[in-house]
């Protein structure tokens, strides 16, 4: 029953789900997780009111559907792992970090992951996503 309600949001992507759409695809998971995932949801709304937003089994991706798919139009990916969330960006290692928050491959998708809401670099995950969708159709 969970995998035909999971699998029946993998293939949908719309500009973004109500919020009890996306509630109820991550009710299974530890509430801590799912409120980071939700904050991230917001930044991403605000920063690029437009993006489209498809749910999968563990997690948002967030892309333009008008400029491409998940990654040359993508702005973020969301996962909610078993102790943290993980954020990651298609093109991460073209990203400017500062901070060196990014991990993972140099050569393309970089990573970071937040563990609670409360040690959260909330605004230079802001800059990120920002950055991540200015480079939308280079």
């Amino acid at each position: 029953m969970l995998d035909s309600f999971r699998n029946s949001f993998s293939q949908v992507a719309i500009r973004m789900h109500a919020f009890a759409v996306v509630e109820r695809a991550f009710r299974f998971h530890r509430q801590d997780l799912v409120d980071l995932l939700f904050e991230i949801r917001n930044l991403v709304s605000r920063v690029y009111p437009s993006a489209t937003e498809r749910i999968g089994a563990h997690g948002l991706t967030f892309f333009d559907s008008e400029k491409g798919g998940t990654i040359s139009g993508g702005i973020c990916f969301v996962d909610i792992r078993k102790n943290h969330v993980r954020l990651r960006f298609g093109r991460g290692a073209y990203l400017e970090d500062p901070k060196s928050l990014l991990k993972g491959d140099p050569l393309h998708m970089r990573y970071m992951d937040i563990a609670s809401f409360e040690t959260a670099p909330w605004a230079e995950i802001e800059a990120l996503i920002r950055a991540s969708a200015d480079q939308i159709g280079r």
